[in-house]
């Protein structure tokens, strides 16, 4: 079984480096083919194994409002409900308007599998934020379990879970812990 992960963003702004970071923790995964795709998203549309690969996996950096580090996972039928057809952000046509453009062309993979990790800042030459860098970490190790073992299908979920844990002490005094964060 062939595994395409895409992993979408600039690996010189910032967070927006996550989706790289994944990528190119893939890279020799056996099962996997891993791609960054640092310029204009609708650029996989031209790669032949958008098309005939079993599965699609495909991460981005994104930016909804949640703290840095959190990692969303959209899939299944209603996968295109949860984007928007609006393109841009640090990209030419956008993740969002490229996966509408694939529907409308019939040309979605039959198992795509969207990830989103949380970002904040997507300045030219800083570095990933400790948050970012941890959920990319987890989400690679999740996605070769996944696809090293497919009985193996909740390893992505638990590292969401994982990296949105929260402790609370049982004191008068209140402590949460966070993965990723000091």
């Amino acid at each position: 079984m062939t595994t395409l992960v895409l992993g979408v963003g600039h690996p010189d702004r910032g967070d927006d480096a996550a989706g790289a970071m994944v990528a190119r923790a893939l890279e020799d995964t056996e099962g996997v083919v891993a791609k960054l795709v640092s310029g204009d998203p609708s650029s996989i549309l031209t790669d032949p194994l958008w098309d005939t690969a079993e599965r699609v996996v495909l991460v981005d950096t994104v930016h909804t409002g949640r703290r840095p580090g959190t990692v969303h996972r959209w899939s299944g039928q209603r996968l295109l409900d949860h984007l928007p057809a609006t393109g841009g952000g640090t990209h030419d046509l956008g993740v969002a308007t490229t996966l509408h453009l694939a529907a409308a062309l019939d040309r979605l993979p039959e198992d795509l599998t969207i990830i989103g990790i949380e970002g904040n800042c997507f300045e030219v030459g800083q570095p990933p934020c400790r948050p970012v860098r941890h959920a990319a970490a987890m989400v690679a190790a999740a996605l070769a379990r996944e696809i090293a073992d497919p009985e193996a299908h909740d390893a992505l979920q638990v590292a969401v879970r994982i990296v949105d844990l929260e402790i609370t002490l049982d004191t008068e005094e209140r402590g949460d812990v966070r993965l990723g964060e000091s």
